[in-house]
């Protein structure tokens, strides 16, 4: 990968994944269009094994499209949350195999060229379930930032962690900005 390459996915990376780099959120996840990384599955290899060490994993989503989504996750919390048994019977519900990580993202991947965001893609985000089924049903929500929140009585919390979340992410932009690599900003104090 050319730095030109590089640079610009570790902007995007700043930008979109921060807080997941800095295991503050389970999954984030960006969009691109292919022609942007025309060798992306170079890159997620590249990328996985930098990020290995720190239980992080990349999957590309919908990658025969000429759009594509790069998709980082907490390996440890994804298998956590699909153990949840209200996600995990949500999902199954929905037909996700949740037996293996693997495969449940293989079946959201097939969900995703169905509907480019099927309504369940929050528990795959780390949104809580509640939330989730609030976006769902149509409720009126109470507040917003990384997702809408939906349940009055995690307002106060979400409103912390959404201010978590942007000041990690402007901390990684300016880093990224200033020349720094995205593993010497995960090793940063936030």
């Amino acid at each position: 990968m050319c730095k030109t390459e590089q640079y610009q996915f570790e902007e995007l990376l700043a930008y979109h994944c921060a807080p997941t780099l800095k295991g503050y959120k389970i999954a984030n996840m960006f969009h691109v269009s292919r022609t942007l990384f025309p060798c992306a599955e170079e890159i997620i290899l590249e990328y996985n094994e930098k990020f290995k060490a720190k239980g992080l994993a990349f999957r590309i989503l919908q990658a025969e499209r000429p759009r594509i989504t790069f998709y980082l996750y907490s390996i440890d919390s994804f298998i956590k949350i699909l153990k949840q048994e209200k996600i995990r019977v949500f999902l199954e519900r929905l037909g996700y195999p949740t037996h293996s990580p693997t495969a449940c993202l293989d079946f959201l991947e097939k969900r995703m060229e169905e509907a480019t965001y099927p309504h369940e893609i929050g528990i795959f985000l780390g949104y809580p379930l509640e939330d989730v089924l609030g976006f769902i049903q149509n409720k009126p929500c109470c507040c917003m930032g990384a997702w809408k929140v939906y349940d009055q009585n995690s307002v106060t919390r979400c409103k912390e962690l959404f201010s978590l979340f942007e000041y990690v992410r402007n901390q990684f932009i300016r880093g990224v900005e200033n020349g720094c690599r995205i593993e010497q900003l995960m090793e940063t104090q936030a």
